[in-house]
């Protein structure tokens, strides 16, 4: 009877059934679970820290336009179109949105690195009980300081919000009993060496960032599951690997690269291809080549030639001769006639 007067007043306030998310029932078990991580998050902090700090100047988005132009030339790919068919529900309204310090341009903030996507599509197919809820994906800098004065998690030496390489999964809205399966799906996928995780006490969140030596792999997922990102320009795919620390001691490199896109160019088309003139036969059954080597030699001397034209004409008919008399046929007419 208690609880059918609880639901009815709350019905008459809110207009909605339940009063508190399912997970606020859990919040003791939920705090513990993020105690029980967090000597495992200081550790993964400290690795993405240290693997991705050396690229942090070459991918940081540092204003809203560069976060719009990684989006027009796919450096950033958007969440796939009607994510809750792979699993994944965006969190686009309510409590601490998705970009909800600028609204205006929310659907900017709900793109990440191709990687990264990849990255959540493989652990939300792997969570069965239950969508993951995403609360936080790529940040520009200027967004990340206004950020700081309200999240202390924003203060980070390497913010890999701002380099499109992190993404956050909610737990507020979440059930236990999804909330941990999540908690194993990144513990396993973190052993196997795919991902990096933070649990996040104060946010109620996992921080989730793809292993640096798994962007590659993380990329052919969004792409099988997805599709090349529609463009206005060509981008380039950056991955980095702190191979000593990270790999084992042999390692055999491979490359594999596919076109993923055609776009037109500009100005006339140029043809590279350049044939090296044929070099003359030197064969010794060939007096003939001979010849046309003394002639290029003759054209030579002739072109270098300062003093009287007489010599060079002595020259040519020294040469022709000795090359007349070398051939098969001569030498056998001179010795019949000695």
């Amino acid at each position: 009877m208690v609880g059918r007067l609880l639901l009815s007043v709350c019905i008459a306030i809110t207009g909605v059934v339940s009063c508190a998310p399912p997970a606020f029932a859990g919040m003791p078990a939920l705090d513990r679970m993020m105690i029980e991580l967090a000597t495992a998050s200081a550790q993964s902090a400290e690795t993405i820290r240290r693997v991705y700090q050396d690229h942090l100047d070459f991918l940081l988005l540092r204003e809203y336009g560069e976060l719009a132009g990684a989006l027009d030339n796919g450096g950033l790919v958007p969440l796939p179109d009607q994510p809750l068919r792979f699993n994944i529900v965006p969190r686009l309204d309510g409590p601490h949105p998705i970009g909800e310090m600028d609204l205006a341009n929310q659907s900017s903030y709900t793109a990440a690195r191709a990687a990264t996507i990849g990255a959540l599509l493989e652990i939300a197919s792997r969570v069965k009980s239950g969508p993951v809820e995403i609360t936080s994906l790529v940040r520009h800098s200027d967004y990340q300081e206004e950020l700081r004065t309200t999240n202390p998690n924003a203060i980070t030496s390497v913010p890999v919000h701002t380099m499109g390489l992190a993404v956050d999964i909610g737990l507020i809205n979440t059930p236990l009993e999804t909330i941990y399966e999540i908690r194993d799906v990144l513990r396993r996928m973190q052993d196997d060496g795919d991902i990096l995780f933070i649990g996040e006490r104060k946010q109620l969140v996992f921080h989730v960032v793809p292993h640096p030596s798994r962007l590659g792999h993380f990329n052919e997922v969004y792409l099988r599951a997805v599709g090349a990102p529609l463009t206005s320009r060509s981008a380039a795919a950056h991955a980095f690997l702190d191979a000593p620390r990270l790999l084992p001691g042999r390692v055999t490199p491979q490359v594999t690269t596919e076109i993923i896109a055609m776009l037109p160019t500009e100005g006339p088309i140029q043809n590279l291809w350049v044939e090296s003139p044929a070099e003359p036969e030197l064969a010794a059954d060939r007096p003939q080549s001979r010849v046309a080597i003394a002639l290029a030699h003759l054209r030579a001397h002739w072109r270098e030639m300062s003093g009287p034209r007489w010599l060079a004409l002595l020259f040519a008919v020294a040469s022709s001769a000795l090359l007349v008399t070398r051939r098969p046929a001569f030498a056998t007419l001179f010795d019949r006639s000695a």
